[in-house]
């Protein structure tokens, strides 16, 4: 004779019990994605009316400053930010260690 491990069979309720909760799992995991895909691409779609926006509105303040002779404000902050980045580069670029060797 052959020893054999008996083992408890999972109840109707245990084998409904989880198929409950597989089903679940897999049905919230796709609505999570759902969600996930919509709102990319919501913000995708919307990225072109963003970029036609901000180019109506560098033309309307560059219309305005034309002619109030005025400098435009954008340009102005543009010009300001580009200057400080390339110092900083340069800074960066130039810096040399405590031998006088660059670093």
């Amino acid at each position: 004779m052959h020893a054999y491990l008996i083992t408890a069979q999972p109840s109707r309720w245990r084998r409904a019990g989880r198929r409950i909760r597989v089903c679940t799992t897999r049905l919230l995991t796709g609505a999570a994605l759902l969600l996930l895909g919509l709102l990319v691409l919501a913000i995708r779609c919307l990225r072109p009316i963003v970029n036609v926006l901000a180019t109506w509105a560098v033309r309307v303040e560059l219309e305005i400053s034309i002619r109030t002779g005025l400098p435009s404000v954008g340009a102005s902050l543009g010009a300001h930010l580009t200057d400080a980045f390339a110092a900083e580069f340069h800074t960066a670029w130039n810096r040399t260690t405590k031998e006088g060797q660059p670093s």
